[in-house]
């Protein structure tokens, strides 16, 4: 049995301070003479951008206070932070990313209570009802959103057009919109595949874009529940993962699904021609992809960077053979170290970059809509969508698909679970002879629920 994120972080818990609990208020040059505060970003282009913009104004406005950005790869994020915990260097200001989220991080002991901070600076009532109740514990807000993306499908509008397959809809209720429709339209998409050099594939339904399992919501299953989908999970709320059903049959089957697509209707890469082509970036913006499961912010700032010379669009995510359509929503905040020696001064860099002059940057450089709820900022974010070469669709459409994934969509369960980079590692290794037509689904989840039992032993 691997060492376990448990075994990593339990060693730090004696080692966490409380933090002295002020409001908001202005650091003096002289308080903050020498004072440095080490502030944790996913590597990202765009983001790496409004992180540096972000550091360069709240320097400037806090003479003598140096603000150090750690960007490790978005890949390695969640380990890197744990490795940073376990070391006692706690960053002063981190987010949730990569199979670290926020029940990983408050039953560790590891975020400050926000809420005095939040109160006196008047940001409190800022925050959607729905964010506040993901990112608290124990009823106090511990995190601040400043990241929010529904999964969809986007597709590559002139390989539609080319083939005579009609447009998806941009009605999450249309409910001909459908895994059916997909495949069908996928296979009409396809073409050349046997040569990667020419080939155009339908569908990139890529297994790493569900956490392990959350592709099975569209059965009506869950692997974390025997009884129905993830709003059947305790797990999602909090509590600690007692038991799991990675072989239900609504497991086997949406597995199935999607090896199927590489395997059997060779509709999609192989994941080693993913891997290859991932290395240049989103395959999508090859223009071999005729659709893609994607969540909103990354492809935003993807299609920035890429400049796509095709047109592209966007649709829902499709309804499964439950009649339901909930893809997971990709949502991330902000917190303080319960460990920082400057927990007021760490507060204020957070409230400078999601309330305050930040917030307009996050917009403008790295192409990302603040949850906040705020109808300008979504208008202005809009506007640099539309400013992406190639997008193709009207306005309202756009704000159709990518609103109703925000309301309709359920959060990443990596960002959910305890400690769930332990099942997500596992579901990694365990999978891979699935996808490569190695192994059946059921063979394959058998190993995977053998796996994961060895994460619930004592």
């Amino acid at each position: 049995m691997k060492t376990s994120v448990r075994a990593i972080l339990v060693s730090t818990a004696g080692m966490l301070s409380a933090g002295l609990v002020v409001p908001f208020g202005t650091i003096t040059a002289q308080a903050a003479t020498t004072t440095t505060l080490t502030w944790m970003l996913p590597e990202d282009p765009l983001i790496d951008s409004w992180g540096n913009a972000v550091v360069k104004g709240f320097e400037k406005a806090h003479p003598g206070v140096t603000i150090k950005l750690i960007t490790p790869g978005s890949t390695a994020y969640g380990q890197k932070l744990l490795t940073l915990v376990a070391s006692n260097q706690t960053p002063d200001v981190f987010t949730d990313w990569q199979n670290t989220g926020v029940y990983t991080i408050t039953s560790h002991n590891l975020a400050l209570n926000l809420t005095p901070y939040l109160k006196a600076a008047g940001d409190l009532t800022k925050i959607p009802a729905s964010y506040k109740t993901e990112f608290s514990y124990q009823g106090e807000v511990v995190g601040v959103p400043w990241n929010s993306n529904p999964n969809f499908i986007v597709y590559n509008v002139d390989l539609f057009k080319k083939y005579k397959v009609p447009l998806p809809p941009t009605n999450w209720s249309d409910k001909s919109w459908n895994l059916t429709t997909v495949l069908n339209d996928a296979k009409k998409l396809s073409h050349n595949v046997s040569n990667p050099k020419t080939a155009v594939w339908g569908a990139l339904f890529s297994p790493s874009s569900f956490a392990f399992g959350s592709f099975a919501w569209l059965w009506g299953a869950d692997p974390f529940n025997d009884k129905g989908g993830p709003q059947d999970s305790s797990a999602y709320k909090g509590t600690p993962v007692t038991a799991t059903y990675a072989t239900t049959s609504g497991m086997v089957q949406s597995t199935t699904w999607l090896a199927n697509l590489m395997n059997k209707y060779h509709v999609s890469p192989s994941m080693g021609q993913q891997t290859a082509m991932s290395a240049l970036g989103n395959p999508f913006f090859t223009g071999k992809i005729g659709m893609d499961v994607v969540a909103g912010g990354w492809l935003e700032r993807q299609a920035a960077v890429a400049k796509p010379t095709f047109k592209w669009a966007i649709a829902p995510f499709p309804y499964g053979p439950k009649g339901v359509d909930t893809a997971q929503r990709e949502d991330n905040a902000f917190y303080v170290s319960r460990s920082s020696a400057n927990p007021k001064l760490a507060a204020e860099l957070l409230e400078y970059a999601i309330f305050g002059p930040g917030q307009q940057e996050l917009i403008t450089l790295a192409k990302d809509n603040p949850p906040l709820g705020n109808a300008a900022d979504f208008k202005k974010w809009e506007n640099e969508v539309f400013s992406i070469p190639g997008i193709d669709m009207s306005r309202t459409a756009f704000t159709n698909v990518f609103e109703g994934g925000l309301k309709k969509d359920i959060p990443d369960p990596s960002n959910l679970i305890n400690d769930s980079t332990d099942f997500a590692n596992a579901y990694t290794q365990v999978m891979a002879p699935v996808w490569n037509g190695q192994e059946s689904a059921t063979k394959g989840l058998q190993n995977l629920q053998n796996a994961w039992q060895q994460y619930l032993q004592p």
